[in-house]
């Protein structure tokens, strides 16, 4: 069944003995694209944190947010003096320089760079990862079965739009097939009736009779949207990653509806198929979301 690109996982687990938050939001993405919000002191994870990622996630605009709890309790934070103290007298040496007045107060040093950074792990750096590789897969396991949930949803409705599409299609198979053979006698009464019998010349009547049965017939678009509705809903059941065929799907069947409606010239297939006009617009919207 195809899945959405939209949802929502989290997961609570414990890193490097810090209890920790893992946070995935999805939304519509046209490629991959994995966003990592974590702490400092675990940057160098960044790069995992994508590839294990896209071993459950395909497509979409993944935001993977990580979150220590009660951080300050889990080991005192480092001072660089030096570099604090290098900062004073660089900012007093300005200060004096460009005959600035104030005062250089604690809470501007601890702002910059380097004055103050998290303690060092103890714990193994592979322990780490594990740690973190274990609460993002729980995330991922529920994004995911959010995700399913709403592509179900999704498929509901697209299937129902196909059969619409698909009724219309057999009301336009019936009156095209009618419409034909009445043109045909319309056309030949009607040079009958400026001409007479007697002036009628059949090689060329039957000519332009050819000639508006071949400009009349529907019959290669009605096979060819039929075969497309087959498609869709074979990707629609699929495990696959769908959402680009049958964006694709849609194009193609969207060019066969409006065919139909330039060959037909009849009031009655026009308003079907603007009604299946509008029915693709509203599948092509869905489909936006389908990974």
């Amino acid at each position: 069944m195809i899945r959405s690109m939209t949802g929502y996982g989290k997961a609570e687990t414990v890193v490097a003995g810090t209890p920790c938050t893992i946070e995935l939001r999805c939304v519509n993405g046209r490629f991959l694209e994995v966003s990592p919000k974590i702490p400092r002191e675990y940057a160098d994870k960044e790069h995992r944190i994508r590839e294990f990622a896209r071993t459950y996630v395909s497509r979409g605009s993944l935001t993977v947010s990580l979150r220590l709890q009660n951080a300050e309790q889990s080991g005192s934070v480092a001072v660089n003096r030096e570099i604090a103290a290098a900062y004073v007298d660089s900012l007093r040496q300005l200060q004096h320089d460009l005959g600035l007045t104030g005062s250089i107060g604690i809470e501007q040093i601890v702002l910059l760079p380097g004055v103050l950074s998290p303690p060092d792990k103890d714990d193994d750096d592979e322990q780490t990862w594990l740690q973190i590789q274990s609460g993002l897969e729980q995330a991922l396991v529920a994004l995911n079965a959010m995700r399913d949930r709403e592509g179900a949803e999704l498929a509901r409705d697209v299937e129902q739009r196909l059969t619409i599409i698909e009724q219309g299609l057999t009301t336009i198979e019936s009156t095209a097939s009618t419409r034909i053979e009445y043109e045909r006698q319309r056309l030949r009464d009607r040079v009958t009736q400026l001409v007479g019998e007697a002036g009628i010349d059949e090689t060329r009547l039957t000519m332009e009779i050819v000639l508006l049965s071949e400009k009349l017939d529907v019959a290669e678009e009605c096979v060819r949207l039929r075969s497309h509705i087959k498609h869709m809903r074979q990707y629609i059941a699929s495990s696959e990653n769908a959402g680009r065929k049958l964006n694709f799907l849609l194009q193609e069947m969207n060019r066969e509806v409006n065919t139909i409606g330039s060959k037909s010239n009849h009031a009655d297939i026009a308003i079907i198929v603007v009604q299946m006009k509008e029915e693709l617009e509203r599948m092509r919207e869905q489909v936006q979301n389908v990974e």
